[in-house]
């Protein structure tokens, strides 16, 4: 509503603000990188993949995806704001923390798996599970779990709060006439081909509509043994090179 005041209808002001956004998005991963793994060069691949990357480009590029923009803007301020509760603990911390997640579930939804996210950055870079030794793991990760209840329950009602506005609103549509073993293998090769494209952005597209006729046998098969290839040799790495199994996932 800000942006209609300050531009109106001028497409070009809107898209400014988005390009703004997502530099200083660009910014707060490079920051947040650099400041868990300590490894400069790493974490300036990895912010300049974030900004230049063909995938992410609509984001910017479609002025009403600024919902987007500012929930990655938020939920990467949420975890820098996680990274210093952790470095040094208060309830001050903890609280942005809530904060900023709330402000980036706002935005939009998506932000429901940070808690998980959360989790994950316990193990690698912030070492949180390594800490103790292999017979208290299991207590600490309870531990590590209980801590974010809060924000499990903030995700949680935002969760609902997000599909019962959008049922009413005639916005939630699913896919329940469909088979059940189409949807599974839908969402099995639509997840190989959106890592593939993540190397080879070719044949992009505005929608990828569901194949009327199916999906070939060869696409699920193969996508099948992708994902369970990459998931088993981040597995046995997971030691070794641990950001391979977090990053993964």
């Amino acid at each position: 509503m800000i942006d209609s005041q300050f531009f109106g209808l001028n497409a070009g002001g809107h898209l400014l603000v988005n390009a703004l956004i997502h530099a200083a998005n660009t910014s707060l991963v490079f920051w947040f990188l650099l400041r868990t793994t300590h490894t400069r060069w790493p974490s300036a691949l990895v912010a300049a993949l974030f900004a230049l990357h063909p995938l992410h480009v609509e984001s910017v590029a479609w002025a009403s995806e600024r919902k987007d923009t500012l929930s990655t803007l938020f939920g990467l301020l949420s975890l820098i704001a996680y990274v210093r509760y952790v470095e040094a603990p208060s309830s001050i911390r903890y609280v942005w923390t809530a904060i900023t997640l709330a402000l980036g579930l706002l935005a939009k939804p998506m932000l429901v798996t940070w808690p998980f996210v959360m989790l994950l950055l316990d193990y690698w870079p912030l070492g949180r599970w390594q800490s103790a030794k292999s017979k208290a793991q299991e207590k600490k990760l309870i531990k590590l779990i209980l801590e974010k209840i809060p924000l499990f329950i903030l995700v949680a009602a935002s969760a609902v709060i997000t599909l019962i506005a959008q049922s009413r609103g005639g916005a939630v549509r699913t896919l329940a006439h469909e088979p059940l073993a189409l949807r599974l293998s839908n969402a099995l090769v639509s997840y190989a081909k959106y890592l593939l494209l993540t190397f080879w952005p070719n044949h992009l597209a505005v929608y990828y509509p569901l194949a009327p006729r199916g999906i070939p046998s060869w696409q699920i098969v193969g996508a099948a043994f992708l994902l369970i290839g990459i998931t088993a040799f981040c597995f046995i790495q997971r030691k070794i090179r641990p950001y391979l199994i977090v990053g993964w996932l």
